[in-house]
């Protein structure tokens, strides 16, 4: 006879023998022993934990020839073709390999018909979330209300993936993981009963890397029996999982307990000689610094699974609880980070330099002292923005008083007052270009002028005026606007305010009286609109709305004063009637 593997030849064959899953054993015992049993079972949980294990005990406890019973006798023909997987009236399906409709409805074409041999006709579909849409819909009916000889037992590990209309039609079991004593306390039965030597450290390493599922243990159990040529040495099995041995973890937690860097290096480089896998270092390490932790908080709990309870309660003594909590944080994040580090070994060391950088000052007299911080030296001043130091004076003096600050109102009322000796002609000042240059205007004695707005390339030089004029005062008092300027302020030189309300905004832009050309150009008189020209003056608006000029003519706008303020000659076709109209009204 072949060998047949100890996952399969050790599957519990009734609920007896179950390990774990307490819950779902309680539940189905007691329905199979009142007889109020489900048409539907739904087993959800991880890979390896009993789903198609309980699914079987369930097949053969309905179908046993000694009754219904939650302890199926095992013996009789019909409890050892389950065990075999040959009984006629069990169907198994694996739905991973049968997700079409069709082969669906070709399933569920024989389930009106009555069973062949036993009580029930048993339907496990194994893997049931890889079924289709239209094969979910297709078994919903047959679900809800199957004939009373038909039993469905579905499994899967992804019970997110089924639709709610199927979750609502079956009992619904959640399988959990196996407990590391559990998995290791089943793997001493085993091999007690195979017969083979076995070290006791060896099966928590075991228990440990199957990670909940007893099918993966008991097949590491093989593997490590044939790595170790029939026996079971922790030594062996630690090779075979790529682990170290648990005295490289307790030599790197006394060097951080003496928090000497050197030596913490020297055993790193002790340990990279075997080339072990950093990450799984770091998971020893943290499984280590929590047995620590267990210790410090109840010392009875900590178990000798890894023949270093000893040494584990030696640490707890010599760690402070601030240092071991700060140590199993930093090895959690430097676990997660150590894919991102240049190389395994240099972000292991990293991690545990980490844990010496930080660690907490408890004031202890075995806390190694720490460096000093260094102060920051401030930088020198250069010699060249180091402000002269005028000499302190040895006689008093009388303080120059400070000139009165400008203020924005003062400067519209200045520029307002300029604007004003321009248009009306009665001062000899000079017109300024428009570059964006303030107005001159007289300052207080002793102080510097203050500018209002700057240009890079003046076109004119401004010119003073007489020294025989009296300076205009500058007070926050903005005077009062004259009428003929409401009238004559265009749109085009203001703000978009109706010139009946003017802002002091739009009197400022008044301050040049010839704009340059990227100024927007004065209406005309031509174009029939109230521009500053003489369209703005009634005694201009004869009978010469309208009318557009002549080729090669000059149109004029004008001040106030009569004064000609820009010339312009444009290019428009006109009768020799209008031209000499416009001509005799200018």
């Amino acid at each position: 006879m072949s060998y047949q593997v100890l996952a399969r030849k050790w599957r519990p064959r009734n609920f007896g023998e179950l390990v774990g899953q307490a819950h779902v054993r309680q539940a189905l015992t007691n329905a199979l022993d009142n007889d109020r049993l489900h048409h539907a079972f739904l087993f959800t949980g991880t890979r390896g934990v009993g789903k198609t294990t309980i699914a079987r005990i369930l097949a053969k406890s309905l179908n046993c020839e000694q009754g219904i019973s939650s302890t199926p006798c095992g013996t009789c023909s019909t409890c050892m073709e389950i065990n075999e997987g040959r009984y006629i009236d069990l169907i198994e399906v694996d739905a991973a390999s049968r997700t079409k409709v069709d082969e669906t409805r070709e399933l569920l074409e024989n389930v009106q018909y009555a069973p062949t041999r036993g009580r029930y006709k048993v339907y496990l579909i194994d893997e049931v979330h890889m079924f289709s849409n239209s094969s979910f819909n297709a078994l919903l009916k047959t679900l809800e209300e199957p004939p009373p000889h038909v039993k469905f037992l579905l499994a899967t590990t992804d019970p997110q993936k089924l639709p709610v209309t199927i979750l609502s039609r079956c009992l619904q079991f959640n399988l959990k993981h196996l407990s590391p004593e559990q998995i290791r306390n089943h793997l001493g039965m085993v091999l007690e009963k195979e017969g083979i030597e076995f070290d006791t450290p060896a099966l928590g390493l075991i228990a440990r890397a199957a990670d909940g599922s007893m099918r993966d243990a008991l097949s590491l159990l093989d593997q490590a029996i044939a790595f170790g040529g029939g026996t079971l040495r922790e030594s062996d099995v630690r090779s075979m999982l790529g682990s170290i041995e648990q005295h490289h973890v307790i030599d790197l937690l006394n060097g951080l307990a003496d928090g000497n860097a050197c030596t913490l290096l020297a055993r790193v480089a002790q340990l990279a000689e075997q080339a072990p896998d950093f990450a799984g270092v770091l998971a020893e390490l943290t499984s280590t610094l929590h047995r620590i932790a267990l210790a410090q908080a109840v010392p009875e709990a900590v178990n000798d699974e890894m023949a270093d309870r000893e040494a584990v309660l030696a640490l707890a003594g010599r760690l402070s609880p601030e240092d071991v909590q700060l140590y199993y944080q930093i090895a959690l994040i430097g676990r997660r980070d150590l894919p991102l580090a240049p190389t395994p070994r240099g972000g292991f060391e990293m991690v545990l330099l980490r844990m010496l950088a930080f660690r907490p000052d408890t004031g202890r007299d075995d806390t190694p002292a720490r460096p000093a911080a260094a102060q920051p030296v401030p930088a020198a001043t250069p010699a060249s923005h180091t402000a002269p130091q005028q000499p302190s004076p040895t006689t008093d003096q009388p303080a120059t008083p400070a000139a009165p600050r400008a203020t924005d109102a003062s400067r519209r009322a200045s520029a307002m007052a300029d604007v004003r000796s321009q248009l009306t002609g009665k001062t000899g000042t000079a017109k300024t270009a428009n570059t964006g240059n303030a107005p001159n205007r007289p300052t207080p004695t002793g102080t510097a002028p203050q500018a209002i707005r700057q240009s890079p390339a003046p076109q004119t030089p401004p010119v003073t005026a007489p020294r025989d004029q009296a300076p205009v005062p500058v007070t926050d008092d903005v005077p009062t606007m004259p009428d003929y300027m409401k009238e004559e302020i265009p749109p085009a030189y203001g703000s978009t305010q109706s010139a009946a309300a003017p802002t002091m905004d739009r009197l400022e832009t008044l301050a040049v009286a010839e704009p340059s050309p990227a100024a927007p150009p004065p209406r005309d008189i031509h174009r029939g609109g109230a521009g500053p020209g003489r369209m703005g003056n009634p005694r201009h608006r004869s009978g010469l709305e309208g009318c557009q000029p002549a080729a090669g003519t000059e149109l004029c706008t004008e001040g106030p004063t009569g004064q000609p303020l820009r010339t312009q000659s444009r290019t428009h076709p006109c009768t020799a009637a209008e031209q000499a109209a416009r001509e005799s009204a200018t």
